[in-house]
């Protein structure tokens, strides 16, 4: 078995690993300490989902929104409502899809990670609603003085060699503090995003082949099936009396474009499969028909 088959198969043998570890994330009850810092992820990217659908059908992505119980709420104005609605769901399904099979297909899988983990970085800078207009003078002084200290140590503070990253570390929480205060009316929302972020390219950049693999395949498993399941949840959630139905996407496809809320719930639900399946497949099955 030459070198490239044995990476092969051991990145199958993580990825099947992952997959194990989602589906009992997936399906335990009563863990919520555990499970609430993945579902708040997966519920940032089904909102930055709406946004991105936005921007890219000519309207304006103005903020989102994650609250502690797991929900969201995307701000957009324009653009085709047609696909921003449903981008929601679907667009966790495929991000699933497209981090798992740039995970099993780039040879450098580090990079991915990096790659996703700036990416979501930026679009929670720009799009979690901070604002220089929220700073105060106390968090301007504050955040100023811890900026002051860590430029202090980094450049004037004579100091062993490596220290100077003590400085640097000081620097980047002024530079949290900065965006913490700027952002004080969503601070949840900027903590997901930045920790997500800074745990993504940490671990693409430090991490060995195998974590980096571990990692990214759990979130693509985490992420493609809770975008199916949150479409069921919302297809019983839609399934009830009118009188009982709280706002919801189906309901909004319904009002604007037709139809009623079940059957736009029953289409995303077809749809998620296909598309996370499909990578499923692409990734798991195929090659273990393909070496049988």
């Amino acid at each position: 078995m030459s070198f490239a088959q044995k990476d092969r198969r051991r990145d199958l043998m993580l990825a099947f690993a992952a997959f194990l570890v989602a589906l009992v994330l997936w399906q335990m009850q009563g863990v919520y300490f555990l499970t609430q810092p993945f579902r708040l992820f997966v519920t940032m990217i089904h909102e930055l989902g709406h946004g991105l659908a936005a921007v890219l059908t000519g309207g304006e992505f103005i903020r989102f929104e994650v609250t502690k119980r797991g929900a969201g709420l995307a701000y957009t104005s324009g653009g085709w409502r047609f696909a921003i609605i449903q981008a929601g769901y679907l667009g966790t399904a495929i991000f699933g899809a497209c981090l798992l099979i740039l995970t099993h297909t780039i040879k450098r899988p580090g990079r991915v990670a990096i790659g996703v983990g700036v990416f979501i970085g930026i679009l929670t800078l720009a799009y979690s609603g901070i604002s220089a207009g929220n700073l105060s003078m106390w968090e301007i002084m504050v955040a100023g003085s811890v900026l002051a200290g860590g430029v202090y140590l980094f450049f004037v503070r004579e100091m062993e060699a490596g220290e100077h990253y003590i400085g640097l570390l000081v620097g980047l929480g002024a530079a949290f503090l900065f965006v913490i205060f700027a952002g004080s009316d969503n601070v949840l929302t900027i903590l997901i995003g930045l920790i997500s972020a800074g745990l993504l390219v940490v671990i693409g950049w430090r991490a060995n082949r195998d974590v980096v693999v571990v990692t990214l395949t759990f979130l693509a498993f985490l992420t493609g099936l809770q975008a199916i399941t949150d479409s069921w949840v919302l297809f019983k959630i839609v399934s009830q009396s009118t009188a009982l139905m709280p706002s919801n996407d189906a309901g909004s496809m319904a009002r604007e474009v037709g139809g009623t809320a079940w059957l736009w719930a029953l289409v995303w639900i077809a749809m998620d499969i296909v598309i996370f399946g499909s990578a499923v497949y692409w990734v798991l099955i195929r090659p273990a028909r393909r070496k049988a």
